[in-house]
């Protein structure tokens, strides 16, 4: 039988065994993009959820600062899309260009490239606009602006705090810890210090800091908490549709947008399956970066995969495996020993949360990766296959599960699926 998935942005359409039994192509729906995007981001950021409208808040701008972020080069949005007509709309509110500086929110991430940044923003906003990246790590560039009940001391780009317009732009997609992407994301990690980074992403030692679940996840609710604290006046979140195109904006009040936001990425990217499979086919698209991001797809696989069950994943992963994690998982530590490190400073506050999430999984299932950005020798270090091609991946499945029950999960990255 004939299945398709992605690897390095294009699809491969491929066979699988004879004898597999395929329970479900588990394809998201084919919605189209928005004709008129810049016409969406005005009417959007005029009739926002839970917020006034964006010709209220600048009525006492004067000529006050306005900041906008972005989130990076880690995230499929190309966020020009939407920030460049937010731009032209703030200047036709009176709001002139040298009061707004774009900053791409990275958290931890690596700092973007010259030519990501161009992808991301376009030529025109970085002529017209200050642009910046922040910086997790410059003392300097922070400056603390509350606590979070938790004890969380909530140190934020200085820029940032200082704006007195404050709104961010993100894509909603599944979050294998804070439920969610989008939403509050855009503050914490986005444009906290690493100190505060960090002491937010240890709490995935708690129950509930998983995928889908906001309400409930301590770890979503600090982030939601650090947003009230920093004054965030509006989040746009895009939904994207499978070719990465924009479906749908969402626009107004972090945590009600956010709320419209996952509804319509559950109407779009849920996808139901009958049971659980013995191999469960994903690819890291539209997340491909890394493995960190890649292991999204590998999480969300995990839901409807069976103990004892391979889990294959396709995906480039050109940043290899990304920020500490190879250094971590090649030394195959127990989960929470991960979380230790996190809080130690000796695991990544970027990939430590995955690479705690994978030892768990590995436990009971295997990972086989065909990918273009790790070694076979990096992968068996930190208790991996790997396989040159889709085929010679299934020839060897084929081996071992010759009768398997299987799900396809094309857009893994984004897909949420679940048992009926």
């Amino acid at each position: 039988m004939q299945v398709y998935g992605y690897l390095n942005g294009n699809r491969i359409d491929f066979e699988l065994p004879g004898g597999w039994n395929l329970l479900a192509m588990a394809e998201p729906k084919d919605v189209p993009p928005l004709e008129d995007v810049a016409s969406e981001v005005v009417k959007v950021v005029e009739n926002p959820i839970g917020s006034p409208p964006l010709s209220e808040m600048v009525k006492d701008l004067g000529d006050g600062k306005v900041v906008i972020l972005s989130e990076d080069q880690t995230r499929p949005t190309r966020t020009e899309l939407i920030i460049l007509p937010l731009l032209n709309y703030l200047n036709e509110l009176g709001v002139s260009d040298e009061q707004v500086e774009v900053i791409i929110a990275r958290g931890t991430h690596r700092e973007p490239t010259e030519e990501e940044l161009r992808a991301k923003l376009g030529d025109e906003i970085l002529k017209r606009v200050r642009v910046s990246v922040h910086n997790p790590d410059d003392p300097e560039g922070l400056v603390l602006v509350g606590t979070t009940k938790r004890g969380n001391p909530c140190w934020i780009n200085k820029t940032f705090a200082e704006a007195k317009l404050k709104l961010g732009v993100g894509t909603v997609n599944p979050h294998y810890f804070a439920g969610y992407s989008g939403g509050p994301k855009i503050i914490l990690p986005g444009v906290c210090g690493r100190e505060t980074i960090k002491h937010n992403h240890v709490l995935i030692r708690y129950e509930g800091t998983v995928q889908g679940k906001r309400e409930g996840n301590i770890l979503w609710e600090e982030m939601l908490e650090a947003a009230r604290i920093t004054g965030l006046d509006m989040k746009i979140d895009a939904l994207l549709n499978t070719r990465k195109q924009i479906h749908k904006l969402y626009a107004g009040d972090v945590s009600e947008a956010h709320k419209a936001a996952v509804q319509g990425l559950l109407d779009v990217y849920g996808v139901p399956v009958p049971h659980q499979a013995d191999v469960t086919i994903t690819c890291g698209y539209p997340l491909e970066i890394n493995l960190i991001q890649s292991g999204k797809a590998i999480l969300l696989a995990d839901l409807v995969t069976k103990p004892g069950g391979t889990i294959l994943l396709l995906s480039a992963c050109n940043d290899g495996a990304g920020p500490l994690m190879y250094e971590t998982l090649s030394q195959r530590p127990e989960p929470d020993q991960v979380v230790d490190w996190i809080a130690q400073g000796k695991a990544s506050t970027t990939g430590g949360p995955m690479a705690s999430r994978l030892r768990k999984l590995l436990k009971s299932k295997k990972l086989l990766l065909v990918t273009l950005g790790l070694t076979p020798q990096q992968l068996a270090d930190m208790e991996m296959g790997w396989a040159p091609n889709i085929q010679e991946a299934l020839s060897s499945l084929d081996k071992i599960y010759p009768s398997a029950d299987v799900l396809v999960l094309p857009v893994g990255g984004a897909s949420f699926p679940y048992v009926e």
